[in-house]
């Protein structure tokens, strides 16, 4: 079950930055909803690399699942950072 939900959190930071670039206006609506949602998933993908169970349930996907999901939200948070708060109007500039 952990392996369906890290795969559905990476895939939400697909479309978050497939959203920006198809309707950048509409991501400042949401922004700070985004933000949570990045600090979440990567706390969780930390939790999950380096928790402490069995060795048969914590196989080389699972392993790989929560580095993936760490490095996406960690570059997800960066770059809603970078558009919040150092460039907001960057989607005016790709137009």
């Amino acid at each position: 079950m952990q392996k369906v939900l890290m795969l559905l959190s990476i895939l939400m930071h697909i479309v978050l930055i497939a959203g920006y670039f198809i309707n950048s206006g509409i991501i400042f609506f949401t922004s700070y909803f985004w933000i949570i949602f990045c600090l979440i998933s990567l706390f969780i993908g930390l939790h999950y690399h380096f928790s402490k169970v069995n060795l048969n349930e914590k196989d080389l996907t699972y392993r790989i699942l929560a580095i993936i999901l760490t490095i996406s939200s960690s570059v997800s948070l960066i770059f809603l950072l970078y558009i919040t708060f150092i460039n907001p109007f960057l989607y005016l500039d790709m137009r």
